[in-house]
């Protein structure tokens, strides 16, 4: 099967129609909500279609956001469902051309990137966060050999018409959690993790 690309419409809509696993991230999404507290401003890297931003602009009604993607056509799918509320930017989601904010955000998009430039995107989100702010990471995470397949039985299938489109080997939690460290962000965590799915918490000291 051809690799699916993130340049195709009809592949994002695809993606979009068949995400099988919105539902079970609902929970760790509204962990950061919880973690955090409060939040005036904030940034979505890679935001896709606004899933996590929806559920955070719920917690936080009186906060500002900026949804950061490169696919026009994931900008259409998240402006049906967070309207005029936020500022969309189609583009690079390593630019640090924005104001910051006290809450930044990525979903399975680091796993994407080749594993050499993870540090230099951690570092970038590190800017983009205020003094005293917070970075997550919801993403996809290697898992030792043997459990991948055991996992892949428990969590729900995606449609097999569905081509895959990641390039690039998983990354393990640890190396994940050093990267953040390096970025200068406090010793960072996981405060959850279902599978070889985990959310990477970490804040820019005050």
């Amino acid at each position: 099967m051809a690799r699916g690309s993130w340049s195709s419409d009809d592949y994002v809509e695809a993606w979009a129609a068949d995400d099988v696993l919105d539902e079970l991230l609902a929970e760790p999404r509204r962990l950061t909500a919880e973690l955090v507290s409060e939040a005036e401003r904030i940034i979505d890297l890679g935001a896709g279609t606004g899933s996590y931003l929806a559920q955070l602009l719920e917690a936080f009604p009186a906060a500002s956001a900026t949804w950061v993607d490169p696919s026009p056509r994931m900008r259409e799918l998240a402006h049906e469902r967070l309207g005029d509320r936020v500022t969309y930017v189609v583009g690079d989601i390593t630019s640090t051309d924005l104001d910051p904010a006290d809450l930044v955000v990525t979903s399975r998009v680091v796993h994407d990137l080749p594993p050499e430039t993870h540090a230099a995107f951690y570092s970038s989100a590190f800017e983009l966060v205020r003094p005293g702010g917070f970075f997550f990471n919801l993403d996809h995470v290697a898992v030792p050999d043997g459990w991948d397949e055991r996992y892949r039985r428990l969590r729900p299938r995606r449609s097999r018409s569905l081509a895959p489109h990641r390039e690039h080997p998983l990354m393990p939690v640890s190396e994940h959690l050093a990267r953040l460290a390096a970025a200068g962000f406090e010793p960072p965590d996981v405060p959850w993790r279902r599978f070889g799915t985990a959310l990477l918490a970490a804040r820019r000291p005050a």
